[in-house]
Order: structure tokens, then C-alpha cells, then sequence
């Protein structure tokens, strides 16, 4: 009887444990998320003014390489969980792998529609030391994804029309297989009929 009182004792610690940890991770992660939006705004809007300097040519550039790498990068990574092959536990790496690298766009859109005081902060660097950032960031992000579309559904396509030309190679080759039999047996009858021809 007390072996068995024990095991439903250390059933209850057990899971009063786990409770305790997965508290303290939320309680982590909450306090690190709000640590992560008063610092990353602001540090990343003085990185991006670093690289710009107030140079408005600079700015365009730094904004569309941005905006289209990050993109398209992490679309096309996202992309091969898509795959039947692949298991759903690397579907989710790969899909965690495309989020981090789509990082920049992500703390720049942070920035923009932040309502945070490290937001606010942050949109006014911008606009100060990095003018046209945010806008040629916003246009090749959605050149990126336009491209990103086109892509997918150009190889779409062309695996359809593989798989009916692979369709039609395998009708035709069946075919002909049945011309050659159909063929081969009416030249292994001919001479049959032949010698039972004269004793009719």
C-alpha cells in the first residue's frame, strides 16, 4: 500500500514541477519580448543610419537590397517545406529558419507600425538619417514577393506539363509494345496457316 501511495506522490511532484517550469518559461519569454521591444527599434534604426549616413542614393539602395534579399531568401526557404517529403518536424525548422533570416524586414516593419516609445524613436532616426529606407524597403518586399509568385507558379506549371509529357512518352511507349506483339503474332500465325492451307 505505501509503494503504491508513493507513485501517485511523485506522479503529483512531477507535474507540479513541469507547471512551475513552464510558468517560469512564460514569465521568461514575456519579460524578454518586452525587453526585445524597448532595445531592437532602436538599435537597429542607429545600425541602418550607420550604413545610409544621410546619403539619400545610399538610402534607396540599402532599402530595395533589404527589402527583396530578405524576402525573396526566406519565400524560397519557406517553400521547400511544401514538400511531401519532408516531416513535420523539419517543416517546422525550415519555417523557423525563414523567419530568421527575414529578420531585417521583420525589425523593420517592427519599427514602422511600432507603437513603442523605441518605435517612435526609431521611425524619427529613420527619417532623419536614412530617408527613403522604409519605402524602398516596403516596394522591393512586394517586388520580391510578386517575383516569389511568378516563380512558383512558372515551375508549377512546367512539373505539370513534365508529368504529361511523361503521361504521353509512356502511352506511346505502350503502343508501340502492343504494334510489336500484335505484329510478331501475326508473323508467328502466318506460316500456320500456310501449311494447313493444302491439306484443306
Amino acid at each position: 500500500m505505501t509503494e503504491q501511495a508513493q507513485v501517485p506522490a511523485q506522479k503529483k511532484r512531477n507535474w507540479g514541477v513541469k507547471i512551475i517550469l513552464i510558468l517560469v518559461a512564460l514569465l521568461v519569454a514575456v519579460a524578454a519580448c518586452f525587453i526585445l521591444r524597448a532595445i531592437l527599434p532602436r538599435w537597429w534604426s542607429d545600425v541602418i543610419a550607420g550604413q545610409i549616413r544621410r546619403d539619400l542614393g545610399a538610402s534607396v539602395l540599402v532599402g530595395m537590397f533589404y527589402g527583396f534579399v530578405f524576402t525573396f531568401i526566406p519565400l524560397l526557404v519557406a517553400w521547400q517545406a511544401t514538400r511531401k517529403s519532408v516531416t513535420w518536424p523539419w517543416k517546422i525548422a525550415i519555417v523557423l529558419v525563414a523567419v530568421a533570416i527575414a529578420t531585417p524586414n521583420l525589425l523593420t516593419a517592427g519599427i514602422v507600425f511600432g507603437s513603442t516609445e523605441s518605435a517612435h524613436a526609431g521611425q524619427r532616426t529613420l527619417s532623419v538619417d536614412a530617408g527613403f529606407f522604409t519605402t524602398w524597403t516596403a516596394v522591393s518586399a512586394i517586388a520580391a514577393l510578386l517575383i516569389f509568385i511568378a516563380v512558383t507558379v512558372l515551375w508549377a506549371l512546367w512539373r505539370r506539363r513534365g508529368k504529361q509529357m511523361k503521361v504521353l512518352k509512356q502511352a506511346e511507349n505502350e503502343r508501340l509494345k502492343a504494334a510489336k506483339v500484335a505484329e510478331q503474332e501475326s508473323r508467328d500465325a502466318s506460316p500456320n496457316t500456310r501449311d494447313a492451307s493444302p491439306n484443306t
